[in-house]
């Protein structure tokens, strides 16, 4: 082969410089974020203001992790560790009903420390923003939900105010569960108070980082069982098709009753 049929080929070989540029581009398109389109959430558990637009659809996959001081039912021995966490994962679909409302459907599995993976149930929410940002002094918004786990309940409602400065990003949930679970003779129900609040700063478009906090009151036959408070560091991560926050929330006071550690990770793909 002659040096000439050799260049010729190896030119064949290699991709045309327009063509790199055009794959550079696509590239740096896809890792542009599309705010407008996007519920995205840079806390862990603390919702934000916004909600998806008209015709906009997520699928959202949450997986938590509880860190406690679990025996293994196995041994003889007590074998208390904190490397053996209980999972949850829920797979959401949230479509944007209105510019202002939107609805998500949970599929819900979970696996306890040393037990097997089961399938619990399903869960339904809404969520509703008041005007547009910037119209009151915190933008507020509502969330319902209903979960039905077979054996198990769960009403909840949510208050959410938030603020956005610039580069930062505030936001109050005020959360009250009602669990009501169903025994073969009678049903129990239990009260929670579940307040929640992140401040967060948009380091890029791509990357924010946050703190947040968690609040868990129980209150059973009108007094206060337990209030367990837990604080964390959060950072998300986004491009023009997926976001991905992940949240570690330790304990501040030692409630016996609650978990030691409470961690999140929230995916979602935007189409």
């Amino acid at each position: 082969m002659t040096p000439h049929n050799r260049t010729r080929r190896l030119e064949r070989l290699l991709v045309p410089p327009r063509t790199l540029t055009l794959l550079a581009a696509l590239i740096l398109l896809w890792l542009i974020p599309e705010t407008a389109r996007a519920d995205r959430k840079i806390f862990a558990y603390t919702y934000p203001y916004g909600t998806l637009p008209q015709g906009g659809l997520e699928l959202e996959h949450y997986l938590d992790a509880t860190f406690d001081e679990v025996d293994d039912p196995g041994t003889d021995d007590v074998e208390e560790s904190l490397l053996r966490p209980s999972w949850t994962h829920q797979m959401e679909i949230e479509i944007g009903l209105t510019d202002r409302l939107d609805l998500g459907f949970y599929n819900v599995a979970r696996q306890k420390a040393f037990e097997s993976f089961e399938y619990r149930g399903v869960k339904l929410r809404t969520r509703y923003r008041f005007g547009e940002e910037g119209d009151f002094l915190l933008d507020p918004a509502v969330y319902l939900e209903a979960a039905y786990f077979g054996d198990e309940i769960e009403l909840e409602q949510r208050t959410i105010l938030a603020k956005r400065f610039g580069a930062v990003e505030a936001s109050l949930n005020l959360k009250f569960e009602q669990e009501f679970k169903l025994k073969a003779d009678k049903t129990e129900f239990e009260l929670l108070f579940l307040p929640s609040f992140g401040l967060g700063y948009h380091v890029s478009e791509h990357v924010a980082l946050a703190g947040e906090y968690l609040g868990r009151m129980k209150v059973e036959h009108g007094e206060i069982d337990y209030f367990a408070h837990y604080l964390g560091p959060v950072v998300s991560v986004a491009s023009r098709s997926f976001w991905w926050t992940i949240g570690v929330h330790p304990e501040l006071n030692a409630v016996q009753a609650r978990p030691d550690v409470l961690a999140r990770s929230v995916f979602a793909l935007m189409f």
